[in-house]
């Protein structure tokens, strides 16, 4: 398993990730508005996590086939932590989000969980920071990892 940086050319490749993924995991808990505006928001903003300064987006590959995508963004939110099917459950989510987490000073990250995804970051120290919302059909629940001390 090899942990990179993402470039410009690996972009389609990324969105068909998010898209499977999304498609077999989110979709089926968002209603009809949620699943369009899901499409109209998530995917197009790959490409701002791709072109953005601020951002620090990474890719998991194992034999030239992208498993994993992640997203930092202002060293304090997580915008994005998706893993193919067949690499779910083998602690390939674990290692992207300590690859994240250890790439930043910032004492607190905040993110937007989908709501099937709570339990894992919970399993990783994140807390709920309030009650599940809606976004336009989009449910997701905030929730923070505040780090006290940090071993850099």
């Amino acid at each position: 398993m090899d942990i990179q940086k993402v470039v410009p050319t690996d972009l389609d490749t990324v969105a068909s990730l998010v898209s499977e993924v999304s498609k077999i995991d989110i979709f089926p808990l968002l209603n009809a508005q949620g699943k369009e505006e899901f499409s109209e928001r998530v995917i197009p903003d790959l490409c701002l996590t791709f072109n953005g300064e601020n951002c620090l987006a990474i890719k998991a590959v194992s034999g030239g086939r992208l498993l994993g995508f992640a997203a930092l963004r202002d060293g304090n939110y997580l915008t994005h932590l998706f893993i193919s099917k067949e690499a779910q459950g083998a602690g390939l989510g674990r290692e992207l989000l300590n690859h994240l987490l250890g790439s930043t000073d910032a004492s607190e990250i905040s993110l937007r969980s989908a709501v099937n995804s709570v339990s894992f970051y919970s399993h990783h120290g994140f807390v709920t920071t309030g009650d599940e919302a809606e976004f336009n059909g989009i449910r997701f629940v905030p929730m923070s990892l505040v780090r006290t001390h940090l071993a850099r």
